[in-house]
């Protein structure tokens, strides 16, 4: 077809990745922390989560795999790009970080399902290493999205990281320090 090449179908495709990872991460987060506001979450907010969750996974399933795709079209290009090479970095932390939601979080909230969250020590004890990976999750889609938007960024790949650490860092910090309030 002459309206439409490989690479607008990877394209499309990996904005539609972009856009379920992200909506699922955001509808996450704001759910666990409505969920939260009573001290409890049930076993229906936590049904939810896990449903937010699996739009994360198939979301970064198909950005992980439109993204080689359209690696294939000029890898020179992209290996020469500092915006692709942060945005690769950042969709690392992605996935380890849902890893670490899927595996490690979910079944600790789900252990806790329909109790007092503050009455259990695990929960007291993990729940600053669950905020800080809720923050890093939004705001690493959000960071993705935005990358993925822009044509090229100012800045060499080394820059970019520092940039990327240090928002994070300073993120999460105030997370941590709001959250006390919060929760």
């Amino acid at each position: 077809m002459e309206w439409i090449d490989l690479k607008t179908v990877y394209t499309i495709v990996h904005i539609l990745g972009v856009a379920l990872g992200a909506g699922g991460a955001y509808v996450s987060d704001v759910l666990f922390l409505s969920s939260i506001k009573d001290e409890v979450i049930s076993k229906v907010e936590l049904r939810f989560l896990k449903i937010g969750s699996a739009f994360v996974w198939a979301g970064l399933i198909l950005l992980v795999l439109s993204g080689i795709a359209l690696f294939s079209t000029n890898p020179d290009g992209y290996l020469d790009s500092s915006k692709f090479l942060i945005k690769m970095f950042i969709v690392l932390v992605i996935f380890i970080n849902g890893l670490i939601f899927h595996f490690t979080h979910l079944p600790r909230i789900g252990r806790h399902a329909d109790h007092h969250l503050p009455s259990s020590d695990e929960f007291n004890r993990k729940e600053k290493i669950l905020i800080a990976s809720g923050v890093v999750s939004v705001t690493s889609w959000t960071f993705a999205l935005i990358l993925g938007a822009l044509r090229a960024i100012p800045l060499d790949f080394t820059t970019a990281l520092v940039a990327y650490i240090v928002f994070e860092l300073v993120v999460v910090s105030i997370a941590l320090v709001v959250s006390k309030r919060l929760i």
